[in-house]
């Protein structure tokens, strides 16, 4: 369990970058017209998004939310399409109780439109369902990822490039359930549609460019799912083709240093961990923690899975002091982030109470312990 628990945020961090598409400009096309001031400025927080570049694009989308009330009022699709933005950058900060309103009102403005988009629409139930899913509201999540699928499906036809990323949302939830079956079976349709995809138009404008980027990283997110399926069910050699797979179309297609990149590390390094590959699981966690360093916040949620493997490459090590202070930050970050009955906050604080106990510190090894099962034991999250 420790294992698939400490990629999970990375999963999901990747899920804040993959499901917030273009859409999001798509938005304002019903009603009066934004203005190009407008579109100039959520364009922006776009491309900021897909490069990665979150606090600049958090900026210039409160000023596109700012403009859009301001110039067609609080009901508009381009308000809608412009809280979505802001809480997908939020989301991708790790503020999920900043994004959570953002969210629900975006939904409530889009599905009281008197002819529903459903490509805007869809992307706030989906968006909104990745929150819940990395919030833990396991149960919150589902009907929403089903519904945006119902409605992409009908829109659009069972091989739309929307239907494959609703397909990886559903997939990415039950893959942290461990219900492995149902997750590999959407993964690989989902990697199906896409690999079908035609080359992007180089021609096109900047809208398509991020179109573009959104299909290699969904491409790169239904890899790096199914790698996960395989390295927890032992088929390492599966597991690791597709990981390096991954890394290479992200490689090919992004800065070094994005952070979709430091995922698929901590993916790849989970998988050396558990073959007993300790000198390359430990530099894989370093430059993934590098690069979030770089890019994110300290305390992104994201950072807690890379020092968690890194600690568990110290413990396996005997290097028990070290990985104390690794799994120490890991879990402030995550109680900041998720509150004190999230799974992985639980999953932190099972390793801690392991290596308290290597310390001979039997208090602090009982309390943690004991923590970590109240947690398990407690009610799914609604």
């Amino acid at each position: 369990m420790g294992t698939l628990m400490k990629t999970t945020f990375a999963a999901i961090f990747w899920c804040a970058l993959l499901l917030s598409g273009p859409a999001a400009a798509q938005g304002a096309a019903k009603g009066a017209a934004p203005s190009d001031e407008w579109k100039a400025l959520i364009q922006e927080a776009t491309n900021l998004f897909f490069e990665g570049k979150f606090d600049g694009g958090v900026v210039v989308a409160k000023k596109a939310l700012e403009l859009a009330e301001r110039e067609r009022g609080p009901g508009h699709p381009s308000v809608a399409a412009s809280l979505n933005r802001l809480a997908e950058l939020y989301r991708a900060q790790g503020q999920f109780a900043a994004a959570e309103p953002l969210y629900k009102r975006s939904l409530a403005i889009r599905e009281g439109a008197r002819n529903p988009d459903p490509s805007a629409l869809s992307q706030s139930l989906n968006n909104l369902a990745q929150l819940y899913m990395a919030q833990g509201q396991y149960a919150a999540a589902e009907p929403l990822f089903k519904r945006a699928l119902e409605i992409r499906e009908k829109a659009y036809g069972a091989e739309h490039p929307d239907v494959a990323t609703t397909l990886n949302g559903l997939a990415e939830l039950y893959r942290e359930q461990r219900k492995f079956t149902e997750a590999e079976s959407l993964f690989k349709r989902s990697l199906a549609i896409r690999e079908k995809l035609p080359a992007p138009d180089q021609s096109q404008a900047a809208l398509s460019v991020n179109q573009a980027a959104s299909s290699i990283n969904q491409l790169a997110v239904s890899l790096n799912g199914l790698a996960a399926i395989y390295r927890e069910q032992g088929k390492y050699e599966a597991a690791e083709s597709l990981y390096k797979r991954a890394i290479a179309i992200i490689d090919d297609s992004r800065d070094r240093e994005h952070p979709l990149m430091a995922g698929l590390l901590i993916g790849l390094a989970s998988l050396h961990l558990r073959q007993g590959e300790y000198a390359s699981a430990e530099a894989l966690y370093k430059r993934a923690i590098e690069i979030s360093e770089n890019s994110l916040d300290r305390d992104h949620p994201r950072m807690a899975a890379a020092l968690q493997g890194l600690a568990d490459v110290y413990s396996a090590r005997g290097q028990n002091a070290a990985a104390e202070a690794l799994l120490t930050r890991a879990l402030a970050i995550r109680l900041k982030a998720l509150g004190g009955q999230h799974p992985s906050v639980a999953a932190t604080l099972e390793k801690l109470a392991a290596v308290y106990a290597s310390l001979n510190k039997t208090a602090e090894a009982k309390q943690s312990a004991d923590r970590a099962a109240a947690i398990r034991l407690s009610p799914p999250r609604k």
